[in-house]
């Protein structure tokens, strides 16, 4: 019977190290806030494919950092609500200032109201949404 040697002991276990390291670096990146977040797009008539104006997007904005500093990265401590309307193109944006998951709902009457599924935040959210008429 053939025992292993030292060296590939060593080995394995600086390669068990590393990966362990790696995954906690990962997991971090992946649990902070995102800052400065620019967030815009677009609301269309589902059946004509025109640009809504005035539809009312309300961003729902969650982030591990509460209102008061606190960081917790297991949860969401702060939470965000920002209103905007669309204008003649159907054009709306912001920039969220600290965020880690965003879903969006849209409102206007004449139309069915819609959600956008939740997303996890990134630098630039680009949506491109359509209304279905109620008529």
């Amino acid at each position: 019977m053939k025992l292993v040697s030292k060296k590939t002991v060593l080995y394995t276990l600086a390669l068990l190290f590393i990966a362990i390291v790696g995954y906690f670096y990962v997991y971090y990146l992946s649990v902070i806030d995102t800052t400065n977040v620019k967030l815009e797009g677009y609301v269309f008539d589902k059946k004509t494919k025109k640009p809504i104006e005035n539809v009312l997007v309300v961003i729902n904005n969650e982030r591990y950092e509460s209102d008061s500093g606190h960081k917790n990265y297991d949860e969401y401590l702060g939470h965000d609500k920002i209103k905007l309307f669309t204008d003649k193109n159907g054009y709306y944006s912001t920039v969220i200032k600290k965020s880690a998951f965003v879903y969006i709902d849209f409102e206007k009457e004449g139309y069915a109201r819609f959600t956008e599924n939740g997303k996890y935040s990134s630098k630039t959210m680009n949506y491109e949404t359509y209304l279905n008429s109620n008529n």
